[in-house]
């Protein structure tokens, strides 16, 4: 299997309600055949030194190339270009194979 994880924060610029539009547009994902597994929840922990970060993303795959596709996926391209990346204030990717 592989995972795929995306520790992130959203610029404070945008109002509660947009946060929750790009929280659901990145759950949306979980629709793309290829990924067998999906959530997007906020870290319980406050945000501090040890916790940088406010959500996080994992993703499952049954291996490196479905992973691949759900990269290339149209839905994937369009969520990530113009949702995520623009509302995104900083983030980390880690992909492991479990």
């Amino acid at each position: 299997m592989h995972r795929h994880t995306v520790l992130f924060n959203l610029k404070d610029e945008f109002s509660a309600a947009e946060k929750i539009g790009a929280l659901e547009a990145l759950r949306s994902l979980k629709s793309i055949a290829v990924c067998q597994g999906l959530m997007v929840e906020k870290n319980k922990l406050p945000a501090g030194p040890t916790a940088p970060y406010e959500y996080i993303l994992i993703a499952d795959f049954a291996n490196d190339a479905d992973r691949e596709t759900y990269e290339k996926d149209p839905h994937h391209v369009k969520v990530i270009r113009e949702t995520f990346l623009p509302m995104a204030k900083n983030y980390i990717i880690a992909d492991v194979n479990v």
